[in-house]
């Protein structure tokens, strides 16, 4: 998120920020940002969640799994 941030703060695009010189792959990112924004700002979408500090299981896929499960429509 902080790139968003930092992009709306410069005015300048996402792929600027972060630095990347691919005309094709700058697009993509850009691309994919907006479509970020514009879920984050639709009513009723659900708010991100980050899990900063909390340890995970990194042996397997089963908390993947039982996410995708759960929010699969």
């Amino acid at each position: 998120m902080s790139v968003l941030t930092i992009s709306k703060q410069y005015k300048q695009r996402p792929s600027e920020i972060i630095g990347l010189t691919n005309d094709y792959e700058a697009f993509c990112f850009d691309e994919a940002c907006v479509y970020i924004i514009s879920k984050l700002q639709e009513e009723g979408s659900p708010k991100p969640r980050f899990i900063d500090g909390e340890e995970t299981n990194k042996t397997n896929n089963n908390d993947v799994i039982e996410w995708l499960n759960a929010n699969n429509k």
